[in-house]
């Protein structure tokens, strides 16, 4: 079952770490969890990670100014349909949504065909 409180525990590790500068992270997960990071690595948001025994390593992305891909991340709660996304996406094309829907985890940026709508967890 995809849990909206662990993927936000997880990116508010990631986002913390990046504000401390580390460039590796060791989180334990669970297989529904690597779906998130799976998405931020493809995303351009981590550079990847690895499974070391039980626990993965995270390799966190800077910008070359060395600021945190992450550090502008905020965190929501909010049930968005299709229109609300769709005029959010418009208003706002620079940021990227992560949105849970019956597709499963996605995420949205300015020029992104919107399907369904769902529960807006984080903005980039």
């Amino acid at each position: 079952m995809i849990s909206i409180n662990r993927f936000k525990l997880i990116l508010s590790k990631l986002k913390v770490a990046q504000l401390n500068r580390k460039k590796i992270i060791k989180i334990n997960l669970f297989l529904t969890d690597l779906k998130l990071l799976n998405l931020l690595w493809k995303n351009g948001f981590i550079y990847g990670y690895c499974k070391c025994k039980k626990t993965y390593n995270i390799f966190l992305k800077y910008t070359l100014k060395g600021l945190g891909v992450l550090n502008s991340m905020t965190f929501f709660n909010k049930i968005i349909s299709k229109k609300e996304l769709n005029n959010t996406l418009w208003l706002n094309s620079g940021n990227s949504y992560l949105i849970l829907s019956f597709d499963g985890l996605k995420i949205y940026s300015g020029n992104s065909k919107v399907i369904f709508g769902g529960v807006l967890m984080a903005k980039f």
